[in-house]
């Protein structure tokens, strides 16, 4: 979900846009819009009128695109997690030939960099999607497994560099990405979005004391 900054917007008045370049623009403010409003009542207090009011679209526009809260709310944290996922990549590539640990650090940078970039996502996404119904649970259940997914990879690749490491289970990298949500979390509800970066050293540690098998 694109940043009210980096969100493409509409010139008043008549433009040459297409039809389908207008509803992408539309569903990416009704995206962003969604999070803002969750973020500041919360999911279970939320009405599509405070999400074309965040978005500055109308209601209309709102039912061309989702039927109710709960799509416009799934599909706006699936696009947050694609784009976590692509900052996270373009951090790794951008930092050039490293060894595990040291890329470990670089995702988590990102990760926590992308995080309190998006203050309302991450709070709607992280706090709020915990009481969202039981199909934003089975999707965060998805999200999950490709972070641990992600983590598997990273663990190959510090493998294949030191064959020594121990072999690592699925459940000692679930407890990983458990883990560091919960430390967001925390962050986000004692101190705020802004701190989050702060978390880099802590959370790096436990990442690689998971992949290399010396977590107790």
């Amino acid at each position: 979900m694109a940043r009210r900054g980096s969100t493409v917007q509409l010139p008043r008045g008549r433009h040459e846009l297409t039809r389908e370049a207008v509803a992408a623009s539309q569903r990416s403010r009704l995206l962003e819009g969604l999070a803002e409003a969750v973020a500041a009542k919360g999911y279970a207090a939320t009405t599509v009128g405070d999400v074309v009011a965040a978005a500055a679209v109308s209601r209309r526009t709102f039912y061309e695109q989702f039927p109710d809260i709960e799509a416009c709310f799934l599909a706006a944290h699936r696009a947050g997690m694609e784009l976590l996922l692509d900052r996270i990549r373009a951090a790794v590539r951008g930092a050039g030939e490293i060894d595990w640990r040291a890329r470990a650090r670089v995702s988590i940078d990102a990760y926590l960099a992308e995080l309190a970039a998006r203050p309302a996502a991450t709070w709607a996404f992280s706090v709020e999607a915990l009481g969202a119904g039981p199909r934003a649970l089975e999707q965060r259940a998805a999200v999950l497994q490709r972070w641990v997914a992600q983590w598997r990879a990273l663990w190959e690749l510090a493998a294949a560099q030191a064959p020594s490491l121990p072999a690592v289970g699925d459940d000692h990298l679930l407890l990983l990405v458990g883990g560091i949500e919960e430390l967001v979390r925390d962050c986000l509800r004692t101190r705020g979005a802004e701190h989050l970066p702060d978390l880099s050293a802590r959370m790096t540690a436990m990442a690689v004391a998971t992949l290399a098998g010396t977590a107790a």
